[in-house]
């Protein structure tokens, strides 16, 4: 009986939502609660205006986990003396005179990332290296970095790393920026750019294009995290590690409940790594490099709904519509307009995942005619209907 809970357990869960890997972590928590609750859980978010849960043990509170973000959060956590997970814990409440040394600890592995991502590059030939760390200088990045660099010094090539801010001014992402691009047109080409986190990966892509440096080819740039709404809206898309972080996260929740049944009585922790990388066009060099290719794909992607022809596109390249439907032809193995459909396309399917929109709209917002035009190109391409589509991706959604 020794085991066995007397009421509902009340936990604290402390994971502000404005990064991703905290996102797949809260998630992993929820899931285990869910398997294995009734759990009450109170879940503290970070917003500015979110009340605190500062007297833990007066709301009635028998376990925590999550990341003491503040001073006043450790405080707080100390002073209530209950079963804690922590994520990520600062290095000076690991000692063993911390009041939470003997609580259950969560740390990811960045030297692990850092060498992935080494040996994808090296898989890639690439033979120049450089490391774009997170602005502050904070503890994981710089191990990150180090790991990095060790990794590629031992396959027997150097890596360069971006210096942090040593001034406030340069703590501003217009003076920051400013100086990214500097640095990143000294770097010899090709390079291949491991930036600390997924933001900082869209900063990177971000100057490269203010200075004029081609994305993935003079530049490739890998991030960290591989957060979706980060990766997909940068151009290219960004190239990502992506954490294990669902799991650990359920993992967590298992060892807060085997705290507070008592079940655990030695400090333990827990380590997780990397899961793969998701790679996308920031790091794909197998794409076409012909000039006249690269600025029509990019004017077609950005205008393909909005009813323009192949005669648009090649006034945009300032070249023979000859020229044009040659080199489309010889580097993509298809046609300029057939370029155009593919674009108008792909919108269609993104919108029939992501909004309930009626076909005959999509048809309309993609620049098709007819819903019967865009039905029939559709069903060639992709092999089934519109409806068959959406109706398959609610299924693959609610089983994920």
């Amino acid at each position: 009986m020794a085991h066995v809970l007397r009421k509902i357990p009340q936990v604290a869960v402390i994971l502000y939502s404005s990064f991703k890997v905290v996102r797949d972590l809260r998630r992993g928590i929820l899931k285990y609660a869910r398997q294995h609750g009734p759990w009450c859980l109170h879940i503290i978010e970070g917003r500015p205006d979110e009340q605190k849960l500062l007297r833990m043990k007066e709301w009635g509170c028998t376990g925590i986990i999550g990341r003491l973000y503040t001073p006043e959060l450790t405080e707080a956590v100390i002073a209530a003396n209950l079963p804690t997970v922590i994520f990520e814990p600062p290095i000076e409440l690991c000692e063993q005179n911390s009041p939470l040394a003997k609580q259950g600890l969560i740390r990811s592995d960045s030297p692990a990332i850092g060498r992935m991502a080494a040996e994808h590059f090296l898989e890639l030939r690439f033979t120049h290296f450089a490391y774009v760390g997170e602005i502050h200088g904070l503890d994981w990045s710089i191990s990150r970095g180090q790991a990095f660099a060790d990794a590629l010094r031992r396959a027997g090539f150097d890596c360069l790393i971006y210096p942090t801010a040593r001034s406030e001014k340069e703590l501003d992402a217009s003076s920051d920026r400013q100086r990214l691009c500097d640095w990143l047109l000294k770097l010899p080409k090709p390079v291949a750019v491991l930036a600390a986190m997924d933001n900082r990966g869209r900063q990177v892509i971000d100057a490269c294009t203010l200075a004029g440096i081609n994305v993935p080819h003079e530049t490739a740039v890998l991030g960290v995290d591989n957060d979706e709404d980060i990766c997909e809206a940068c151009i290219p898309a960004l190239s990502s590690i992506a954490f294990e972080a669902e799991r650990v996260g359920y993992e967590g929740m298992m060892l807060l409940d085997q705290l507070m049944r008592g079940r655990e009585k030695k400090t333990r922790t827990i380590s997780y790594g990397p899961g793969a990388i998701i790679q996308r066009p920031s790091t794909d060099t197998s794409q076409v490099r012909d000039i006249v290719i690269t600025r029509a794909r990019e004017f077609i992607a950005l205008n393909a709904c909005e009813g323009i022809n192949v005669n648009d596109v090649v006034k945009r390249v300032r070249g023979s519509r000859r020229l044009v439907e040659l080199k489309f032809r010889q580097f993509l193995g298809h046609t300029v307009l057939e370029e155009i459909q593919l674009k108008k396309l792909e919108h269609a399917r993104m919108m029939l995942t992501e909004t309930i929109r009626p076909i005959s709209e999509i048809a309309v917002s993609c620049g098709f005619e007819t819903a019967t035009h865009l039905g029939v190109l559709f069903r060639r391409n992709y092999g089934c209907t519109m409806s068959e589509y959406r109706t398959a991706r609610k299924k693959q959604a609610k089983k994920a």
